[in-house]
């Protein structure tokens, strides 16, 4: 039959209650279970005190009777278990015991409460889980194999900066994380990188890193997570993180270009959406028309050398733009952001920055340009000045491309809708890793592609499907079924190979790009004769660290390497009539009365940017003038 409601319950049932009540004790918190502990033992130090009381005894090393230095001594009991050396009597030896006892107790269970204690607090410093204390600091989600180049190039470009972080949270260890940018210690410049674990897409997680206290936000696309749908998770969290999309850049990277255009479009804001291939595609296929160009793109999107920013006119408002391309000391003005976002680049002489309007310049650091005296002239200038090569009509390209991956299929894309009628592309390409279905090759009128298929790790030219000449060769590493190492080995050897074959062939050779996964095989394609390398991961790392220091620059790189319209070019220095010894200063006049600015030059192959007025050079045959126009 059913126990009675008011009888005492069993002992069974008595016993089950105090432990669960004690496990709910222990499951509070270590400060939880101290309280308790205190607690106790002033129950038991105030015990001991009024037994004493009560039987007119006290302990050794009392001055008196009263209880309060009853209570005294038993609290030196508890402490110190020395302190019962000197009782008399066995009643008070007893009592001196228990509670010295007790205190033995209550002292080793502090101690390895309080190990215990350090020990969580470690585990959860190493795991990443207290809350960043920082402002104005960038926080990275995810992590993939550009993290280590965007890390560090956000520390270059905090460099001159007194308290600079970046915050990077990731479903992955921060040992592990922190293990694979030890590296780069010697290049942070001073930045802090700070790491915490947890999903990005979680607001808890995202309150970790002080969104809200952020400057800038890049949500990368991890190289083993679920893709574009994981990224836009993330960016919809941090949009919910800050309410609104308005409040800082969130530079966004997705593999699909539709996805990258849908997040841009419904977020709006200082959302910042970069499609990785087609950005690289866009950079590669403005760097083909030209060697060297692929250098300049370099310098522009590293924050080693000079940059681009775009800010504010300040004390040359009203100043004409023609005045601060001849008056500039140490930077060099290249277009207007108009309060629209318009951007124009290199803007008629007379235009003069109007309320809202911003300055594109290429300079050193973020500080106002230096103008020169305001007697500063041009070079009287005897003749206009009409550089052949920049009337020069295009020519038809035959492209020759080696190796196979995404990249290719908006490579081609881009160069097809630049390309004249009557150019053409080979692509050789390994069909145990791609089938014919599997290239979705673009086609357009005018431009015939032939493809290729081949099964082996090299190729000879003499294989050539087509005989027409070729005046360009691109090297692709595979991106499918081998690895990063194993593409650039192949992509190594078969450069090794058509140069070899190159060299036995009477006509000009081909210019040759070479793609390559692992920046650490750079120096050796140089040594294997590429003329020109690009490295896709860090060509997206560097865009998304240059949109993240300053949205505005994305307007300005899409107008400043568009197919059509002012855009960098090199154009022979012969061809301005600048040869021997000049000053900069000589060479941006002479280029700027024939309506071009110039920003620098590239001699005996290395590209200079950004000189100051001062500067001189001495330019021979061969020598070019990179300028803008």
């Amino acid at each position: 039959m059913p126990a009675d409601e008011n009888s005492p319950p069993r002992a069974g049932a008595l016993r089950n209650h105090i432990r669960y009540r004690f496990d709910n004790l222990l499951s509070r918190g270590t400060w939880a279970v101290l309280l308790w502990l205190g607690a106790i033992t002033v129950l038991t130090v105030l015990l001991s005190s009024l037994l004493l009381f009560v039987f007119d005894v006290t302990f050794s090393g009392s001055k008196d009777t009263s209880w309060l230095e009853d209570f005294w001594q038993s609290a030196l009991r508890v402490l110190d278990p020395g302190t019962m050396a000197g009782d008399v009597g066995w009643g008070r030896r007893v009592l001196a015991l228990l509670v010295t006892i007790f205190g033995l107790l209550i002292a080793g269970t502090l101690i390895g409460l309080i190990a215990n204690g350090v020990e969580q607090r470690v585990e959860t410093m190493r795991r990443g889980r207290s809350t960043v204390v920082e402002t104005d600091h960038v926080v990275i989600l995810g992590a993939s194999a550009r993290l280590p180049d965007i890390v560090e190039q956000l520390a270059l470009a905090g460099r001159n900066k007194r308290s600079r972080a970046i915050v990077v949270l990731a479903e992955r260890e921060p040992t592990e994380l922190s293990e694979e940018l030890h590296h780069l210690a010697a290049k942070l410049h001073g930045t802090r990188v700070v790491f915490r674990y947890g999903d990005p897409t979680r607001s808890a997680d995202l309150s970790i890193v002080s969104v809200r206290e952020a400057r800038s936000v890049i949500v990368l696309n991890d190289d083993d997570g679920p893709g574009d749908a994981a990224v836009v998770r993330a960016v919809l969290a941090v949009g919910a993180e800050l309410d609104g999309f308005d409040r800082i850049p969130i530079v966004a990277e997705l593999s699909d270009p539709e996805t990258a255009d849908s997040v841009a479009e419904a977020c709006g804001g200082l959302v910042l959406a970069v499609a990785e291939l087609q950005s690289v595609a866009h950079f590669t296929a403005f760097a083909l028309r030209e060697p060297g160009l692929n250098q300049v793109v370099e310098e522009l999107l590293d924050f080693r050398g000079c940059d681009i920013y775009v800010r504010d006119p300040g004390e040359l408002e009203g100043t004409p733009f023609g005045e601060l391309v001849l008056r500039s000391e140490n930077a060099r003005p290249i277009g207007i952001v108009g309060s629209d976002g318009t951007v124009v680049m290199n803007p008629e002489p007379s235009a003069s920055f109007t309320t809202g309007d911003r300055l594109v310049v290429i300079a050193d650091d973020d500080g106002q340009p230096e103008l020169g005296p305001d007697d500063f002239a041009a070079p009287p200038s005897s003749r206009p000045i009409t550089p052949a090569g920049l009337d020069a009509a295009p020519e038809v390209e035959h492209l020759l491309i080696i190796g196979w991956n995404g990249l290719g299929v908006r490579l081609l894309s881009q160069l097809q809708q630049a390309g004249e009628p009557g150019s053409t592309a080979e692509i050789v390409y390994d069909d145990r890793l791609f089938d014919a279905d599997d290239l979705r090759v673009p086609t357009m009128p005018g431009f015939d592609v032939t493809l290729t298929p081949i099964q082996s790790r090299t190729w000879d030219l003499g294989d050539r499907a087509s005989r027409s000449p070729i005046t360009s060769i691109l090297l692709l590493g595979y991106r499918r079924g081998v690895s990063a190492g194993e593409a650039d080995n192949r992509t190594l050897l078969n450069l090794l190979l058509l140069r070899r074959e190159l060299a036995k062939r009477n006509e000009v050779a081909p210019r040759v790009v070479v793609e390559l996964l692992d920046a650490d095989n750079v120096h050796l394609a140089g040594m294997t004769g590429a003329d020109d390398y690009l490295i896709s991961d860090a060509i997206v790392s560097r865009l998304m660290s240059q949109l993240a220091e300053q949205p505005e620059r994305r307007a300005v790189l899409l107008t400043l390497y568009a197919p059509e319209g002012p855009s960098i070019q090199l154009v022979p220095a012969n061809d301005f009539g600048l040869l021997g010894e000049l000053g900069a200063d000589q060479i941006i006049a002479t280029t700027y009365a024939s309506g071009q600015l110039a920003i620098g030059w590239r001699k005996d192959g290395t590209v200079v940017l950004n000189p100051r007025s001062s500067e001189r050079v001495l330019l021979a045959d061969g020598d070019q003038i990179v300028i803008v126009g």
